[in-house]
């Protein structure tokens, strides 16, 4: 029924449930999530290890990859970030649903590329494909608040980190750009969706940042418009890092 559903094949009847083996019950509110429950659960695009004990997700929605990797490693401790206000009701919900609340902190604001108040516009699109703007007094939309990858792994008291899961529709540029390499330094490997709309930026940009912070690309899928995932992993041991001071 999903790999027809997916496929479009048939229709699947929205709001659904769908009931795994190992005991998930998964809610699909739209095709959008089944989508990304397709993306996460059959392809596997993000790769968890079971050894894996720190885990940030980035881009958290409603959950999915959250309660993934926390049944794939299941002695992980995990964040959750979620800007947008409704969905992140739903990442709450899903990790309740599913007696995670100890082992699952949920956040809610934007990582961006500097900590400040952003706009979530207001358009026609799934949570799944909406992002966060610079913020203006004459443009529509949700205020969001947006904190720095050095200020999430600070305020989470997280020294070092295994697996890093990024997914923010195009703000993966100033995310990560802004990021000292001593903060990336920190994390042993990620594994990144980026998007080649995000003008001015190329995914070149981010390539070299993560190899000047010691990084090596392991794995790069992609299509002609520019979208893809990553994998890129720490060539050196992470250690215990002393973040830097950010400029105001």
């Amino acid at each position: 029924m999903v790999t027809s559903a997916y496929l479009g094949f048939s229709d699947l009847t929205y709001p659904s449930v769908l009931r795994l083996r190992q005991g998930e019950c998964i809610s699909l509110h739209e095709l959008t999530d089944l989508k990304t429950f397709w993306q996460i659960y059959l392809r596997r695009i993000y790769p968890v290890a079971i050894s894996d004990t720190v885990i940030v997700d980035v881009g958290a929605n409603t959950g999915l990859f959250t309660l993934y990797a926390a049944r794939r490693a299941s002695h992980a401790s995990i964040v959750s970030i979620e800007p947008f206000p409704d969905t992140f009701e739903r990442l709450v919900q899903t990790v309740r649903d599913h007696n995670l609340t100890d082992r699952v902190t949920c956040l809610n604001y934007a990582v961006t590329g500097k900590s400040a108040i952003y706009l979530m516009p207001d358009v026609p699109l799934p949570s799944q494909r909406r992002n966060v703007v610079a913020f203006a007094a004459d443009k529509a939309g949700t205020q969001v608040r947006g904190r720095t990858l050095c200020e999430l792994l600070r305020e989470c008291s997280l020294d070092r980190v295994d697996l890093l899961k990024m997914d923010i529709e195009g703000g993966e540029y100033e995310a990560l750009l802004s990021a000292h390499p001593d903060v990336l330094r920190s994390i042993r490997r990620i594994s990144l969706e980026y998007h080649g709309h995000s003008a001015p930026y190329t995914k070149q940009q981010i390539f070299d940042h993560l190899y000047n912070a010691g990084f090596k690309v392991t794995s790069d899928i992609h299509n002609s418009r520019g979208y893809g995932v990553l994998e890129a992993i720490n060539t050196h041991s992470p250690t215990t890092r002393t973040y830097p001071r950010e400029a105001a």
